[in-house]
């Protein structure tokens, strides 16, 4: 059995993934080191993992309005300013606590590294280790196809040359910090600079998505293994149903003829959330429908929402995915891939109103693939008047009607429920260690 060390940082939507593959690998016999935000610490407990605390609080930078602007903007914005986020939440303060958590991995003494994308220290790691490494993606963004862009930047097809040329973008995210990046080699790897000793590619890119939610892709090689999501084993809150006030909410629904829908827009934040929930209220009214809200980290004001809403709303901080989609008729996000994902695993089909980064590119994955519905983006529903929520109301009054958006997404939720990603990207990682 091998040492490995994962890397992640970010949201939930982040974490998550690594700490089931990390669960597999120590079930596996593995030994397993886990760099993760320090506020994850329960999360990663659970894995047996050994944490690595990042500290970095994603969640209280984008309270404060500090997360850098998505996609294609936010490239140009981190290429044209070197300092940019805001205030102390600087790309350099995230910068030095990534290379710094990268770094204690060396304590680790791992043999082979599997990182997120935000690790720009992870391929120096691995050089200074004489170790392989794996780059795992979790949407289109690493590995160059003629067939989909980069869905970090980009929402809609743009033909083969400008699709793959793309992906040579994602690099230059970390542009910025090159020199930053040579110093920390220096001072603390004791690598000479890049340009005179690059840093090894990754022997492996794991795609932790599903091919399901993608046109056929013909043009990854064998290094590039796509393993379809990375969920439990075993999900306890599948099997643990509404908790009591939702299911009398959704009793009541029942009783006055109401579809019950759920909304909810995970991480997103940095918006009005007042203005979010003035345009939810409308858009609730508009379908006739109950809701089951979820605020998240603030993108909604729960409060300002059930005092608009009234007893059309069950106003929730936070609920476990597999608990409640299974329950309701259609699910209301911003379109992350983890919650899309949840949805159609439970046979759901979704409205998304995105908010930035990779959301407007599953979005149309979701229009173009018949299982879902684009509402107003979040930015719109914040800014937005009573004609914002009617239009939202209208959207989500479609999606109730149109039966073959649920019958495409129980069809997909199929293939999902049948695919096994943190096994597969085990097996992955492990045929890696054997062609060392």
């Amino acid at each position: 059995m091998a040492r490995l060390l994962l890397l992640t940082a970010g949201t939930e939507g982040d974490v998550r993934p690594f700490v089931n593959l990390a669960t597999r690998l120590v079930a596996r016999g593995h030994e397993v080191g886990l760099a993760a935000p320090a506020g994850d610490a329960e999360m990663v407990a659970e894995s047996g993992a050994q944490h690595l605390k990042l500290a970095i609080d994603f969640r209280d930078m984008a309270r404060q309005g500090q997360a850098h602007a998505a996609g294609l903007p936010g490239l140009i914005d981190r290429l044209t300013r070197t300092h940019t986020l805001t205030g102390a939440g600087t790309l350099t303060r995230v910068a030095d606590a990534l290379f710094e958590t990268t770094a204690r991995g060396r304590s680790f003494r791992p043999d082979a590294i599997i990182a997120h994308p935000k690790y720009t220290g992870a391929a120096d790691l691995a050089q200074a280790l004489q170790v392989p490494w794996a780059q795992v993606a979790l949407l289109p963004c690493i590995a160059p196809t003629a067939v989909v862009p980069n869905a970090a930047l980009f929402a809609r097809d743009m033909g083969p040359w400008a699709n793959r040329a793309s992906y040579c973008l994602t690099p230059l995210l970390a542009r910025p910090l090159a020199g930053r990046t040579d110093r920390w080699r220096a001072d603390i790897l004791g690598l000479p600079p890049r340009r005179k000793a690059p840093p090894p590619a990754a022997r492996l890119v794991l795609n932790a998505f599903s091919a399901a939610l993608l046109p056929r892709i013909d043009d990854w090689g064998p290094e590039v293994v796509t393993t379809g999501f990375w969920r439990a084993e075993d999900d306890a809150a599948a099997d643990a149903g509404l908790p009591i006030e939702a299911a009398a909410f959704a009793t009541r629904a029942t009783a006055r003829r109401r579809p019950l829908i759920h909304i909810g827009f995970g991480s997103m934040s940095g918006v009005d959330g007042n203005g979010v929930a003035r345009s939810l209220a409308r858009a609730i009214e508009r379908a006739d429908v109950a809701a089951l809200v979820t605020t998240g980290w603030g993108g909604i004001d729960g409060r300002a929402l059930d005092r608009l809403a009234g007893d059309r709303v069950l106003v929730l901080d936070r609920m476990p995915h597999a608990r409640v989609f299974p329950h309701v008729d259609l699910v209301v996000h911003h379109g992350g891939v983890g919650t899309l994902a949840s949805g159609l695993m439970a046979d759901r089909a979704a409205v998304i109103c995105p908010w930035g980064a990779d959301q407007p590119f599953w979005a149309a994955r979701a229009v173009d693939g018949g299982y879902g519905l684009r509402g107003p983006g979040l930015r719109q529903l914040a800014a937005g008047g009573l004609g914002t929520g009617d239009r939202l109301g209208r959207t989500i009054r479609r999606a109730l009607r149109h039966g073959p958006l649920t019958d495409t997404a129980r069809r997909i939720g199929r293939r999902l429920r049948a695919e096994d990603g943190a096994h597969a990207a085990m097996l992955a990682i492990e045929d890696m260690l054997r062609s060392r």
